[in-house]
């Protein structure tokens, strides 16, 4: 009797085993795990049932200069106006990823996990990258701010981003510094969202197809996704009435006028965050792209519209653009893959740089510069005030019940006032010059000589010299200072509903502000900077959410929005060639110690400092 109950209980265990065994050989063959690490592709249809993948990538970041004749000129001309005319620049500088000027679309899926590795190849420089978009929620210090949340990565060495993309939509990651973003160091972060949250649709896949223009600047000549020369091919949709996704990014210093003649545009989503599912969005002719924007699209012909020849793209700075240093218009082609090529582009080269000019069949010499339209989509606000029937920022409608019930009040309210002052002195050989000095209520932004998010979690948000804010003024600054430098730190708990109001003092200049890790609403815009922002109406009911906001000058901008992430972000002024110009505002959202942990062996940038005493 014992031997057959040993015998039963051997038999038990080993079914157990098996099937224990068996459950773990299917669990892995029907999910993204991979015992033999084999890359696999994030690219694919989001399957909500399906487990968050780890997707790896690796970003080799380079500097090139290449050198040209400095006499070339290029000039084309069709109907007696001028199409494309430029001087080649003697050299022209660059950076490349992958070998690559722009870098490679990264697309994953909502929930993934990013794991970037990126390498530092340019002697001599330092580099950080953000990610546009993403909140960090339990990874601040992955947010690539140098000496804020992590040291700048070095040259020849590496620094591995990993965060969850936990913010569906179009997205952008850069390098930092503004000079680095304008010369290529980007590329687009396409975050699919699940189907049943997707953009205006009931159905997996209700585009007919998905595609990413990445517009650049540089040097002023206008590049998509890293080509003079680009040409859009697209299926052709026959019959059927579906529409093509185009997502939209630009990174430039001048607004430029988006049109597709024979076509028209419907606004699908705003800096990743959809509008309504169940309303349409607003149908124009043309969109109005401001620097660090971020916009999908829904393309489609106009009703009638059949198709006779390639298309054009057309890319249109403003007139009125602050610098006066935009080149174009820029057109670029497109095609359907349905028909034989007739009228295709022609190219102008010059050293390498392409640019093209395609047959006229399908343009209107009319309304060039967007004005004479009555479908316009103005997201800079440069003609809100100047015609009626123009579709503005305020005009268009947010998801609904995106806008928490909660922000129709706050508990914190910030107002930060934009200035600039012209200093004169005289330079080391008795020669006049002047600097132009930006400041937000009176001080000037510069960054911290240590790795600000260490320094906060050791110090628990104690004061610290050299901070300004709600902290003590630096020695250095006092009133008969043009310029009082230091860390500006605005203070927030964390789970406080937040008014910030931003005003443009400046009567000259427009300035774009992003926001790292939150995203707000925009609940009022008006002209005129004196005028007092607590008598401004509130749009309270369905603002429209943007993490990217430009305030026009002499202006002010009101937003909304909840500090749910801990840790410190930066309020950016993202036209600063370099760092910073002085115009940027870190708001430390308090944090509780278990809130996130930095890894142990996370770098850290310091002082070094030799001993007072050398004893040899």
């Amino acid at each position: 009797m014992k031997t057959l109950r040993l015998i039963v209980l051997i038999v038990q265990r080993v079914l157990i085993t098996a099937a224990v065994f068996f459950a773990a050989v299917v669990l892995i063959h029907f999910t993204g795990i991979d015992p033999k690490e084999r890359p696999i592709s994030c690219d694919r249809v989001c399957n909500r049932a399906e487990w968050p993948r780890i997707c790896r990538f690796e970003l080799v970041v380079e500097k090139r200069t290449f050198h040209r004749d400095s006499n070339i000129t290029l000039t084309a001309k069709r109907k007696d106006r001028l199409v494309l005319e430029l001087e080649s620049d003697p050299a022209s500088i660059y950076y490349t990823v992958n070998g690559r000027y722009v870098g490679p679309t990264l697309k994953v899926c909502e929930n993934d996990y990013l794991v970037v590795d990126v390498e530092n190849r340019i002697p001599g420089e330092s580099i950080s990258l953000h990610w546009t978009g993403q909140s960090q929620r339990k990874t601040p210090f992955m947010d690539g701010v140098p000496m804020i949340t992590q040291c700048p990565i070095a040259s020849y060495t590496r620094f591995q981003y990993k965060f969850q993309a936990d913010k569906a939509g179009t997205q952008l990651y850069h390098g930092f510094a503004g000079s680095e973003r304008t010369q290529g160091l980007l590329g687009a972060l396409v975050v699919r969202a699940f189907p049943d949250a997707d953009l205006n649709s009931s159905t997996p896949d209700p585009f007919l197809s998905d595609n990413v223009w990445l517009v650049t600047e540089l040097h002023g000549r206008l590049a998509v996704n890293g080509r003079g020369d680009w040409q859009q091919t697209l299926p052709s949709s026959g019959n059927s009435i579906r529409e093509h996704r185009v997502r939209v990014l630009y990174a430039g210093s001048c607004p430029l006028w988006l049109e597709l003649p024979g076509h028209e545009l419907r606004l699908l989503a705003l800096d990743g965050n959809r509008l309504d599912m169940h309303e349409p969005g607003p149908a124009v002719d043309r969109v109005l792209l401001h620097d660090g924007l971020r916009v999908d699209l829904a393309l489609a012909l106009l009703s009638g519209e059949t198709i006779v020849s390639d298309y054009e793209i057309r890319l249109t700075p403003l007139p009125e653009n602050d610098a006066g240093q935009c080149d174009g218009p820029a057109i670029f082609s497109l095609h359907y893959e349905s028909r034989k090529d007739r009228g295709s582009a022609k190219l102008l080269e010059s050293e390498g740089i392409e640019y093209n000019s395609i047959s006229p069949a399908s343009s209107r010499a009319e309304d060039w510069d967007g004005r004479n339209s009555a479908r316009l989509l103005d997201l800079v606000g440069s003609l809100c005030l100047s015609k009626a029937g123009i579709v503005c920022l305020q005009d268009i409608p947010g998801a609904r019940d995106s806008f928490p019930k909660e922000l129709h009040s706050y508990d914190t309210r910030l107002e930060f006032t934009v200035n600039t002052q012209t200093v004169a002195d005289d330079g080391p050989f008795g020669e006049a010059y002047h600097e132009t000095v930006h400041s937000v209520n009176g001080f000037t932004f510069a960054f911290p000589s240590a790795l600000m998010l260490m320094r906060e979690m050791a110090s628990a948000g104690g004061p610290r010299a050299h901070t300004c804010g709600h902290r003590r003024l630096p020695r250095s600054c006092h009133p008969m200072m043009a310029r009082c430098e230091c860390v500006h730190v605005e203070h927030l708990e964390a789970g406080h509903r937040v008014e910030m109001v931003l005003i443009n003092a400046d009567p000259s200049h427009d300035y774009v502000y992003h926001l790292h890790g939150h995203t707000m609403f925009v609940v009022g815009v008006s002209t005129g900077h004196r005028s007092e922002p607590g008598k401004l109406a509130r749009n309270l009911r369905r603002p429209p959410q943007r993490d990217t906001i430009v305030v026009r000058r002499d202006s002010i901008v009101v937003v909304r929005f909840v500090a749910k992430s801990a840790g410190l972000w930066m309020l950016r002024d993202i036209g600063s060639p370099q760092w910073s110009r002085g115009l940027d505002v870190v708001l430390n959202v308090r944090a509780h110690p278990t809130d996130f942990d930095i890894p142990y062996d996370f770098p850290a940038c310091r002082h070094f400092i030799g001993p007072r005493y050398f004893l040899i």
